[in-house]
Formats: C-alpha cells, sequence, structure tokens
C-alpha cells in the first residue's frame, strides 16, 4: 500500500504584542524653583556684569513668555510690541515655521524698555532687525542660549541633565494652565499646532489630586 502523504500545516508564528509608548511627563520646575531661578539671576546682575545683565533679561524673558530656546534667540528689536495698551512679543518663526504673538506681562514689558536703553548706552545696535541678544561673537544662537540658561542653573544647584531651557517652558505652560484653566489659551502662547499637544498641560499632577482630597467631605468622620 502507498503511504499517504503527510499534510504539512502552516506554521503558526506567536503573535507578538507592540509595546505600549511609554509615557514620558514634561519635566519642570516647582514655583518655589522658578522664584530661585528667577532671584538668582536677578542678583547676578546688580554686580552689572555685562553676561549676568543679559543672563536676567533671558531668564525673564524665557520664564514669563514660554519661548523656545530658537525663539528666544532670534528675537529682534522690532519684534517687541512694546507701545501704549501694547505688551506682546511677535515670533517670526517658531516651530514649524509659524508665526505668532506672544502676549506678556507688564513687568517683563517694563524691563524689555530698560534692557533696550542698556544696550543703546553701551553701544550695541538697537535697529528694528538687530537681535535683542548680543554678545562679543554677535547675535546670541540657540546654543549660547542653552547654555546662558545652563549657568544660571548651576548658579542656583537646579541643573540636571534634560532639564534646562525646555523645561523653563513646560514651567510656564503648567503655571498658565493652573491659572487660567484654559487650554486654548496656552495653545496660543506656546504656539503649538494641535490643542492636543497642550492637553498634556491639563493632567491633573500629584499634588493637585492631594489637594482635592483634603476635607473632601467637609471633615465629617
Amino acid at each position: 500500500m502507498k503511504q499517504q502523504a503527510a499534510t504539512i500545516l502552516p506554521f503558526h508564528r506567536p503573535r507578538r504584542e507592540r509595546p505600549r509608548p511609554v509615557y514620558d511627563a514634561p519635566k519642570f520646575f516647582t514655583e518655589r524653583q522658578i522664584k530661585r531661578i528667577r532671584r538668582t539671576a536677578r542678583d547676578a546682575a546688580k554686580l552689572g556684569r555685562l553676561k549676568d545683565v543679559r543672563n536676567w533679561m533671558l531668564i525673564d524673558l524665557l520664564t514669563s513668555s514660554g519661548l523656545r530656546e530658537a525663539e528666544s534667540a532670534d528675537v529682534r528689536v522690532g519684534d517687541l510690541r512694546l507701545g501704549y495698551d501694547e505688551a506682546a512679543i511677535y515670533v517670526r518663526s517658531g516651530k514649524g515655521d509659524r508665526s505668532r504673538m506672544v502676549q506678556i506681562p507688564a513687568s517683563l514689558k517694563t524691563h524689555l524698555k530698560s534692557f533696550q536703553r542698556w544696550k543703546s548706552g553701551r553701544g550695541e545696535p538697537v535697529g528694528e532687525d538687530d537681535h535683542l541678544f548680543f554678545g562679543q561673537r554677535g547675535p546670541w544662537t540657540a546654543a549660547a542660549v542653552s547654555q546662558a540658561v545652563r549657568r544660571v542653573l548651576e548658579a542656583c544647584g537646579l541643573y540636571e541633565p534634560g532639564r534646562c531651557v525646555h523645561a523653563l517652558r513646560h514651567s510656564y505652560a503648567t503655571a498658565l494652565y493652573r491659572r487660567e484653566r484654559d487650554l486654548r489659551c496656552v495653545q496660543k502662547q506656546l504656539g503649538h499646532a494641535s490643542i492636543t499637544t497642550t492637553q498634556i498641560y491639563a493632567d491633573v499632577l500629584d499634588e493637585d489630586i492631594r489637594g482635592q482630597l483634603e476635607n473632601l467631605w467637609g471633615g465629617v468622620s
């Protein structure tokens, strides 16, 4: 008798599950740390050294506007809207080559005006198209902004890898959302193309949860 050929079944490999993306929360500074950073930069500027005066202007700009490092390096004198009933900075080319207008507080407006007078007194160019931050080697680059922030963070003992300029931006966004609870406002200030990107700041933080749990039932046990 002829033996029947064995039926060969197709080999099925076990289905691999795709690894789930790891959620990496944005790194930011607490309100107390931001105040410490600002105080360190401001006090150093009082000594009058050129780099410290510029560093304080930069720290005030970043923590009061949420600009990216490249955006802050590219700010020109003509981009400042500091006239009567104006307090804003025009970002010529943000991420994705998008422009936007960023509103700023009155304190930053006053500081920017004072900084321009300081620059003019030193003979630095202050024309419409001249950069706000101008050093010995010319206009600052994004790398120069990063280095300046790092020096300030090191001076107050808060520097760590991965928590530098962008952490200041996250800190600004977090504080702004906590104050206004308005994602559209945060989106517009930061220049996000999609509200989905801004949604990360709406995630309730642990300390917010703990605060809301206190006296949840009016203290009745």
